[in-house]
């Protein structure tokens, strides 16, 4: 009965809930993930009907372009998301013959990967298209002062990313005691 007589707060006017859904709709993590999705959408057919490939697969091949062997932490690093996903796409690119593993030669505890010959053949299949979309994605827009932004940002992804990792997690609380 207690619960029924409970008074509920007033509702906020409707000017209130607007300016609120406004502030969501123009927050900076809505509008990249929206603009992220919406690009995702795009290519994703384009990879799988080429190469048979997602979209994150494209990513990992792209942080793996270079000569250097990278390991599984660094590529997650860079791709900004955990390692157990890293590790099981770089499973199935292997299968595919798009990467290959190898050890560190100072440890061989320490797994590298690099792309293969095939993977390579994509990345550079790749790049025209990545060329004329980025072209028709930046028309009216300064490239440079563009990508100077998207640095700072990613940049305070990751540091953010390091803090919340890092930062102690409340104790569940104590059930009644």
């Amino acid at each position: 009965m207690a619960s029924q007589n409970a008074k509920k707060p007033p509702p906020k006017p409707r000017a209130a809930r607007v300016a609120q859904a406004k502030f969501l709709h123009d927050h900076i993590v809505g509008r990249i993930c929206r603009l992220g999705d919406a690009m995702v959408r795009m290519s994703s057919r384009h990879f799988r009907k080429l190469w048979n490939l997602r979209h994150t697969d494209v990513r990992l091949l792209n942080i793996l372009d270079s000569e250097e062997p990278v390991p599984v932490s660094e590529i997650s690093r860079r791709a900004m998301v955990d390692q157990a996903w890293v590790s099981r796409s770089l499973r199935a690119l292997e299968a595919g013959k798009f990467v290959q593993r190898c050890r560190d030669a100072q440890d061989s505890r320490l797994v590298l990967f690099t792309v293969t010959k095939r993977g390579r053949q994509v990345l550079d299949e790749f790049r025209p298209y990545a060329a004329w979309s980025e072209k028709v994605l930046l028309k009216g827009v300064d490239e440079g002062k563009l990508k100077a932004l998207l640095d700072q940002v990613e940049g305070n992804t990751q540091g953010l990313i390091d803090t919340l990792e890092y930062m102690p997690q409340p104790r569940p609380q104590d059930g009644g005691k």
